[in-house]
């Protein structure tokens, strides 16, 4: 995956009307090929280890256009973008409470095969299922996950969001199941590292999980 250089500075719109000590802001951007036409359907990720939840996403519209609400005000955000057919582009930015300009990512052709194409609903069907995520119904969301996975297969990426569930599940649960949960988070993020083995969050939490599993079994 090679670097992202960002064409603009990284914008942020208005934080959400909150106590200061809990402000929110809100992302936007476009993604665009290299000849400048835009790219619908292609996945913005936002992550930040510090966040609950540590990542967000955000699907294109049919002008290339995206926008994540509900981020931290921190500094050094991580945003990857990715579409079938293209490499993926990552860079950082903070996140701030000021009005900026949008953040665009330029992504060039994957001269490779495609597995087929993003579905047209995807991003009410990423909506639906961040939702029952955030609402903690674990099981639904990964139902809801794994039927964006089926029909998606070039956005191996979404094993990240699937393996955020299993241990926000796992953290619920005790004994076999648990042990259970941690095990399919495990083999989520081993599907990422073999489509991206160069992916630090994925080796990271990888390891977390690797060492829940090994604290378990003593």
């Amino acid at each position: 995956m090679r670097r992202l250089q960002l064409v603009v500075a990284a914008a942020f719109i208005a934080s959400l009307a909150a106590p200061a000590s809990a402000q929110t802001g809100r992302i936007q951007g476009v993604v665009r090929d290299v000849n400048g036409d835009p790219i619908k359907g292609a996945i913005v990720r936002a992550i930040h280890p510090d966040a609950i939840p540590r990542e967000f996403t955000s699907a294109t519209d049919e002008r290339g256009r995206w926008a994540i609400i509900g981020l931290r005000l921190a500094p050094n955000w991580r945003f990857i973008a990715e579409a079938p057919g293209y490499f993926s582009e990552e860079g950082t930015g903070p996140v701030r409470s000021q009005m900026g300009l949008p953040l665009t990512f330029t992504l060039r052709r994957d001269p490779g095969p495609i597995p087929g194409a993003l579905v047209k609903d995807i991003q009410g069907q990423l909506t639906i299922a961040n939702s029952l995520r955030d609402q903690g119904r674990h099981d639904e969301a990964i139902a809801a996950y794994r039927a964006i996975q089926s029909q998606n297969a070039k956005l191996t990426a979404v094993n990240l969001v699937l393996a955020d569930v299993y241990r926000e599940k796992a953290g619920h649960e005790s004994g076999a199941a648990r042990r259970t949960s941690l095990e399919k988070a495990l083999a989520a993020y081993e599907v990422v590292l073999k489509d991206d083995a160069g992916n630090e969050r994925a080796k990271q939490e990888l390891a977390a999980v690797a060492a829940a599993l090994k604290d378990q079994t003593r």
